[in-house]
């Protein structure tokens, strides 16, 4: 066989290689969507309900299946979160700013109940704290956050793609880490805001949507 016909079936094998794992990792069918995202998510041990900022969505890939999925990056602004640590007027309001940096992609599916399932993956960053007496001055480490919190949201409404679906879920929060500096295996910042705000029975409610092509 000559050196020009064995070059000629490599390159065919190549491409056949090639257009297989294109194939595999992005489908045919996938289109590049955005899901507006409003709504509140709750802190259960300060009774505090934060907003989700305006400019929130899921931006990912549509496929029509079946099933119906979506997969992607949720894309959040940071939230200004104002919240009673000590339970004292005035003294113990502070003003946080809580960032929802996700650790994995994001799944939505559509069953054949027209229920779309959500799950997230995805940790709490809050690189200040600061009290509302002294705003100038900010009580926490830039590093300060939560270990990886994972939920599954569910939609109260069947999937459309014309209208918004309601999402609603609980997740837990974790203890915080990186809040202070250490004295031993862990620092008093960290103790003080895993006491006040770690802890399951927190609620998500979301409304995304509708699907923009």
């Amino acid at each position: 066989m000559s050196i020009r016909k064995q070059l000629g079936g490599l390159a065919a094998v190549g491409a056949l290689v090639l257009g297989s794992l294109v194939a595999t990792t992005a489908p045919a069918n996938a289109q590049p969507v955005t899901l507006p995202i409003t709504g509140t998510a709750t802190v259960a041990k300060q009774n505090a309900t934060l907003q989700i900022p305006e400019g929130a969505s899921l931006d990912g890939d549509f496929n029509f299946g079946p099933p119906i999925t979506v997969v992607g990056d949720v894309n959040i602004p940071p939230i200004e979160a104002h919240i009673r640590l000590l339970g004292i007027p005035g003294l113990g309001d502070t003003t946080s700013t809580v960032k929802l940096v996700q650790t994995s992609p994001t799944a939505a599916t559509v069953g054949e109940d027209g229920v779309v399932s959500v799950d997230l993956s995805f940790r709490l960053a809050v690189p200040r704290v600061s009290s509302d007496l002294l705003p100038f001055l900010n009580i926490v480490r830039s590093g300060c956050g939560t270990g990886e919190i994972t939920t599954t949201l569910r939609s109260t409404t069947p999937f459309s793609l014309t209208e918004p679906v309601q999402l609603e879920g609980e997740y837990t929060i974790p203890k915080f880490q990186g809040c202070g500096y250490k004295i031993g295996p862990t620092s008093g910042r960290d103790l003080l805001l895993t006491s006040l705000l770690s802890g399951s029975g927190n609620k998500m409610t979301l409304q995304a949507g509708p699907i923009q092509f």
